[in-house]
């Protein structure tokens, strides 16, 4: 004899069991309404509008981010052509700091290019790609100034191979800005058109 699980797991393998044998419909009791009870169609309708529901969530979340993208990618083409336009490494670092604080709304911004910093980057960033997170106070401070006493979270991208010529600092009061679980492909991208930037304009580095 057959158990409800096997019952279960055949219409479930058949579902055009009942418009095969539509006779048996007459004889199938379906609890509608009353005692807190609903119909089969009713719980097929609740179940399509939850996943319904699950599907408008995802397709606007999917939307969310393709335009958060496209936002990105045309701030960064803003500073392409920004950085096409300099000469010296002065103006780098002019054009990188105004694209960050005007374009990205980023502050404060440092370029960090002083050879004795070098030993400090390189320890941070001993994975060679950009880091975002929370670092310490003394950090923070080391590499920002006086503003970094006030900034929650931070990243630090590097510029050159094993941030030979040095990085780029960014940082935020807010603390989810840069969290450490954030990604950082656009980021990379950033410090490879400075990097290119800078060595273009020779390797007098210092501003």
């Amino acid at each position: 004899m057959s158990s409800a699980d096997d019952v279960a797991q055949y219409l479930k393998q058949h579902p055009g069991f009942f418009d095969a044998h539509p006779e048996l419909l007459e004889n199938l009791h379906v609890p509608h309404g009353g005692n807190g009870t609903v119909s089969l169609v009713e719980r097929q309708l609740k179940v399509l509008r939850e996943r319904q529901a699950a599907s408008r969530e995802r397709l606007a979340e999917l939307v969310r981010v393709a335009r958060n993208n496209d936002q990105l990618a045309e701030r960064i083409h803003k500073l392409t052509l920004r950085l096409l336009h300099t000469r010296t490494a002065a103006d780098v670092c002019a054009q990188v700091e105004a694209s960050m604080r005007e374009d990205f709304d980023v502050a404060p911004t440092q370029l960090v290019l002083e050879p004795e910093k070098r030993p400090m980057l390189e320890s941070l960033l001993s994975a060679g790609k950009p880091r975002c997170g929370h670092f310490s106070e003394a950090q923070r401070k080391s590499l920002l100034g006086d503003s970094g006493a006030s900034i929650a979270s931070m990243a630090i991208i590097p510029l050159g191979p094993g941030a030979t010529l040095g990085a780029l600092v960014l940082g935020s009061t807010d603390a989810d800005r840069f969290n450490p679980a954030v990604s950082t492909d656009f980021l990379a991208r950033i410090g490879e058109m400075i990097s290119a930037a800078l060595t273009r304009c020779g390797s007098g580095l210092q501003v």
